[in-house]
């Protein structure tokens, strides 16, 4: 049985007993402990938990109440007695992964996937965010791993490369500049933008490339979805920056053309520094490392 906060698990075998003999024997102390402890604890909620009857007891409706919610005590703490134990079992615990939205809809599940496989037994929470969103749930203890971009500048932090993407101008197919085999983002500075709010990685990176420039770029649309950008270009309302080569935003009545720039979208694995090896997030790295090293 577990111990109760106040060691109040002997009240259980009293209320059981209702013989304070009985249940000092069973505790293996004193009868005249018991009593101390029963008279103490009857002081503290200021009313009786029995009703005397010599030397026997017979619980009464306080002490009855007292007992059903001990009881469920007890039943809780053993399960999160039993909880721990399986977390500390790998392959039975839990990994918490966060990815970017941009990111779900193919690299994401292939790492999910590959996981699962191995780990079948093991539990896994999914969260979607911005990248920076993600890198501060690391910090906090609220995630164990996230695929995310740009490559964060903490110490406290681990990195594992993924990918490099290279980037692009999405214009739809009928654009006047939709047969260039390179594109400047000057060309089109003019001409609305569609792209990521403020604080997503995408906006940063159109960013950024705008001040390489030295130009001033109007974004006329916003969404969180970049699948949802790249429709948006279909439609006619704007163009974007985007990934080169993410198989999911090559919509027909699109056109990548690559960008003249030397920026690129950082992808990666990140963790806490200290991250146990031999727990269930340590096998989510090993997991994703072999899906990405086979290209499974």
């Amino acid at each position: 049985m577990a111990v109760l906060s106040d060691d109040l698990s002997w009240f259980l075998i009293l209320a059981e007993s209702e013989h304070i003999g009985e249940a000092a024997a069973e505790l293996r102390m004193p009868q005249s402990t018991l009593s101390r402890w029963l008279g103490r604890l009857e002081r503290r909620l200021g009313t009786t938990l029995f009703d005397r009857h010599g030397r026997s007891l017979a619980l009464n409706t306080r002490g009855a109440a007292l007992g059903r919610r001990l009881r469920a005590a007890v039943t809780q703490l053993d399960l999160g007695e039993s909880e721990v134990r399986r977390l500390l079992d790998p392959e039975t615990g839990l990994v918490r992964f966060d990815f970017m939205h941009s990111l779900g809809t193919w690299l994401a599940p292939r790492l999910i996937h590959g996981f699962v496989d191995d780990h079948p037994r093991a539990d896994i929470h999914l969260h979607q965010g911005t990248g920076r969103d993600l890198i501060a749930r690391i910090r906090d203890d609220e995630a164990d791993v996230a695929l995310c971009s740009p490559r964060p500048d903490h110490d406290d932090l681990r990195w594992l490369e993924v990918l490099r993407q290279p980037l692009a101008l999405c214009l739809p197919s009928d654009h006047r500049l939709a047969r260039l085999s390179r594109i400047r983002l000057a060309d089109v500075a003019a001409e609305p933008f569609i792209s990521t709010p403020g604080g997503f990685n995408s906006r940063d990176l159109l960013e950024e490339v705008a001040a390489d420039e030295g130009v001033e770029v109007n974004v006329a649309f916003e969404s969180d979805e970049l699948s949802t950008v790249a429709g948006l270009v279909v439609s006619g309302v704007g163009v974007a920056l985007l990934p080169a080569d993410d198989p999911y935003l090559q919509l027909p009545g699109t056109v990548f053309i690559p960008l003249a720039t030397s920026r690129s979208r950082e992808v990666g694995l990140i963790w806490r520094a200290g991250q146990e090896p031999a727990s269930t997030p340590g096998l989510f790295l090993d997991s994703a490392r072999a899906v990405l090293s086979s290209g499974r």
